[in-house]
């Protein structure tokens, strides 16, 4: 910032200390509030009020405080937003228009001025200086591609990356974080000294690479030298095609590149940083190990994204590397308001972003329950409502769709034939799509989640309501007008306040909206105490911890992993997530031995545990397996890698499935499934927690291994999904019951004779294959899949480690040519498709790996499949290029 604006931080602080100004920002603020609330207002914004909020919102711009150009921004948003909701003078919505776009100008608020643009029919012109400044800043602040403008906040970020080669900044949701990120990676990709090197995206879940490619195939549609890959895996026609890649991955699929990388990794980009160090995630361990790994082997360059935080620079520090690249920005580019409605009390009310005070309105609501709530607050604005149950979220959606009137919409209709096609006719979405409602969450098919994200983006789709659970605090997209929180908890537990945080910054969609709301409802006698209703307020950025970075006197989680080393159960009460990151700490700390490497979990593992270099080095001394094959798998106890590599090496096990296997059916999935479960001790390290793999004690245990081999059969053989879920159903129909859990009815599992005409128990079945098929057999189950053929090729050869047995349930198919069409880019669906409808314009080489797609006939079939079309147009339709080595 500019020293020359150091008089009006000077009038700004006359400003804030003014009691006038906090009596005006006041009144505003409770005005909108029971606009918002209520439906009416005790009293309207006369004229010469309005012109002093708007003085104060003129003089705030132009300082250099974060905190006073955020009051300046907040000021006009709630003008705004009152102006909508009730109304102002002609000649007051004349000044709004004219002084809004000055201020806005002054901001370097870009996106503001867009929303501006669109949802005013005053004319205004801007004065002359005002006029220059926009000018220059969109020349100055231009994005790469030169399409969009930069914020002042997001300029100041971009500027300070630039030459940095460790850079960590935080800010909040709606500071626009994926799009700085992505600007930079514009950048970066067209560098010709990124040929034959690639970047990586770390992304936290499974569900966040579809959206984050795709985001990042439609940005670089017009770099023809770059491709957007999603597997640990570069096949042929990838490396033919395009020197240049860049990976979106989850840390496990990180570690899966690394163990055979096609090309090194220039730049590693970590998104959601806060994973990373999270308390409560049993993968934040892996994290933590991808990153080391890639530091390892690369001179690689890491840039960190966290929501607000005050020291982004815990990220550096954690990884050895230099602080001076960090920033933490406060500034917000869309205004919140924030409420509390009780409706068991009976009492309302908003919170102030001056001094985070709750008032209470004087009117009860007049709401009685949740759906009367949502409904009558949201108006016609897009709503997203935060619900800590997949379940319960879709009988709120149901409850909430039968309130409202059936809407025409052909991008819902759509949406409502892919759904009755690809899934199931009796799924719940079909019936709430119907009414403009959608629900979301984990359990869901991910192609469907995917095109519920894109249908509620939309601002032309009639699709106004999405029920969701927490996989909104997974960085998903979704953001709305109103965001209606109908639980204080994520998970087992309470809110955190990043969690929180990142979950209201939802409210409030740049370039559409000024502002937006966000509604905490008690509804439940038992919700929202004291501690979780001190999160509401906006207040300060927390201070992010790690206990790898200046833990003081904290010795617990040094002593835990010494514990796990030494083979010692861990105290009762430890939660089965906190005990597998332990576990996996411990794993990673004997590689760091092994394997020669200084890093602060070691060094701080030997000051804080008495004997720790004893320890570790009898621990290193008891390692008999792969060191290489420990790296990929560090979630597997060395003792049981171990055990599995001393029985290859000396002949008692040999391959899971021999290559010369003719038949891949149920009962040689079985087989090895009980082998799998008995090497690997699954009675002990799978039959914890809240969803666990397997129960611990016989008959159980069996018959949760035949139903494992019966859904591993139906997917590695290749079927559609509408056809595992027919064939999931049917199985069940023959078994005769279904057991689920309803913790309003039961804390254990529910048992009930199936009824194949019950939507709820077809609905149960769908997303608890769903559950099952995305967490059990491709999450948990395959990770001793891919570790078992690791230790095989390691101890036996490449060439006598039978079938990958992994890579065939990461595909969901044994032909080798529809997995190589995924590791291209194309979903399990649409390679299905192509191979079966349209192979003649496919050619693959002997060894089936793609050689050439004759794209321009595809895309001329009239009749082609939407999401083909669509997959074919991204993944592939890039201008002319030459190709490049393999």
């Amino acid at each position: 910032m500019m020293t020359g604006r150091i008089a009006a931080d000077v009038l700004g602080d006359m400003i804030v200390a003014d009691g006038a100004y906090k009596q005006d920002a006041t009144t505003l603020e409770a005005h909108v509030s029971q606009a918002f609330l209520v439906g009416t207002t005790s009293a309207s914004l006369n004229d010469d009020l309005v012109d002093r909020l708007l003085r104060y919102a003129d003089i705030l711009s132009h300082s250099t405080s974060e905190q006073y150009r955020e009051a300046s921004y907040t000021l006009i948003a709630l003008l705004r937003e009152y102006q909508e909701l009730v109304g102002l003078s002609e000649r007051s919505t004349n000044r709004v228009a004219a002084v809004a776009a000055a201020v806005l100008v002054e901001l370097g608020n870009f996106p503001g001025l867009r929303t501006l643009a669109n949802g005013s029919e005053v004319e205004f012109t801007l004065p002359m200086s005002r006029g220059i400044l926009r000018a220059a800043k969109e020349v100055v602040q231009a994005t790469k591609h030169g399409k969009q403008t930069l914020t002042d906040t997001q300029y100041q970020i971009t500027e300070r990356m630039r030459g940095e080669d460790y850079f960590s900044f935080s800010g909040p949701t709606s500071l626009g974080k994926s799009f700085i990120l992505k600007d930079a990676i514009y950048d970066i990709v067209r560098r010709p000294d990124l040929d034959q090197h690639c970047v990586v995206v770390l992304v936290p879940t499974k569900a966040l690479i579809g959206q984050t490619a795709a985001d990042l195939r439609s940005l670089l549609q017009d770099v023809p030298e770059v491709n957007v890959a999603t597997f640990p895996s570069l096949p042929r026609f990838l490396r033919r095609t395009y020197p240049r890649t860049i990976f979106v991955f989850t840390p496990e699929r990180l570690l899966r590149y690394l163990a055979d990388a096609k090309r090194d990794i220039d730049y590693l980009i970590i998104d959601e940083a806060q994973k990373v160090i999270s308390k409560k995630d049993a993968r934040s361990s892996i994290y933590y190990h991808a990153i080391v790994e890639v530091t390892r082997r690369y001179a690689t360059k890491l840039i960190f994204a966290s929501p607000s935080i005050q020291n982004p620079e815990l990220f550096l520090e954690l990884f050895g590397k230099a602080t001076n690249g960090a920033l933490a920005v406060m500034e917000r580019t869309v205004a919140q308001q924030r409420y509390f409605v009780d409706l068991i009390d009976r009492k309302q009310y908003y919170l102030s972003g001056s001094d985070a005070d709750q008032r209470e309105m004087d009117r009860p609501p007049t709401a009685r329950t949740p759906i009367e709530l949502v409904t009558s607050l949201s108006g016609a604005r897009k709503s997203i409502v935060y619900i800590n149950s997949s379940a319960k979220s879709a009988d709120f959606a149901i409850e909430l769709a039968a309130t409202l009137p059936e809407v025409q919409d052909e991008m819902i209709d759509k949406l409502i034939k892919f759904v009755k096609e690809h899934i199931h006719k009796d799924y719940y979405l079909v019936k709430t799509l119907k009414h403009g409602v959608a629900f979301h969450h984990g359990k869901m098919p991910q192609e469907v989640r995917e095109k519920v994200e894109a249908l509620f983006s939309d601002p032309d789709s009639r699709l106004q309501f999405v029920v969701c659970t927490s996989t909104l605090l997974e960085g998903v997209n979704l953001p709305a007008k109103n965001i209606f929180v109908l639980n204080d908890t994520h998970g087992p537990s309470g809110f955190g306040k990043i969690d929180f945080e990142n979950l209201a910054g939802r409210a409030g969609r740049l370039t559409y909206d000024f502002s937006g709301n966000v509604v905490c409802v008690r509804h439940e006698p038992g919700a929202w105490n004291q501690t979780t209703r001190d999160l509401i307020p906006r207040g300060t950025p927390i201070t992010a911890e790690s206990f790898l970075v200046n833990p003081g006197r904290k010795t617990k989680d040094f002593t835990d992993i010494g514990k796990v080393l030494q083979g010692k159960p861990l105290a009762s009460g430890t939660s089965n997530d906190a005990k597998r990151a332990v576990e996996q700490y411990s794993s990673i700390l004997l590689l760091h031995l092994l394997g020669k490497q200084q890093t602060p979990l070691r060094t701080l593992f030997m000051e804080k545990v008495t004997d720790g270099s004893k320890i570790l080095d009898k621990a290193a001394s008891e390692f008999t397996g792969s060191v290489e094959v420990l790296r990929r798998s560090p979630g597997i106890l060395p003792k049981y890698q171990n055990l599995v590599w001393d029985s290859l090496v000396m002949g008692v096990d040999g391959p899971l499935i021999p290559a010369d296997t003719e038949e891949l059916n149920y009962e040689l999935f079985e087989r090895v499934l009980v082998r799998l479960g008995a090497l690997y001790d699954w009675i002990t390290t799978e039959s914890g927690g809240l969803d666990p793999l397997v129960p611990s004690t016989e008959p159980g245990y069996s018959k949760r291994v035949r139903y494992w081999a019966m859904l591993m059969s139906y997917w590695v053989k290749g079927d559609p999904l509408v056809l595992v879920i027919k064939r999931t159903i049917a199985y069940h129909a023959k078994q005769g019951t279904i057991t689920y859990r309803d913790f309003n009815k039961s804390p254990y599992p529910i048992d009930e004779p199936f009824d194949a005409n019950s939507a709820k128990h077809i609905n149960i079945i769908i997303e608890s294959m769903m559950r099952d098929l995305e967490t059990g057999l491709r999450f948990k189950i395959i990770s001793y899949l891919e570790n078992y053929h690791d230790l095989s090729v390691q101890a036996l050869g490449v060439n006598n480690a039978g079938f990958n047995v992994a890579k065939l349930v990461e595909y969901g198919s044994s032909d080798s040519k529809v997995i190589n069409l995924q590791e291209v880019g194309f979903s399990r669906a649409v390679a299905l498709e192509l191979l079966d409808k349209h192979g003649s314009l496919l050619t693959f080489t002997a060894n089936d790996e793609l050689d050439a797609v004759d794209v321009e006939s595809l895309l001329s079939i009239a009749e082609l499949d939407g999401d083909v079309r669509d997959e074919v147009e991204n993944i592939l339709r890039k201008s002319p290029q030459q190709e490049v080595p393999t």
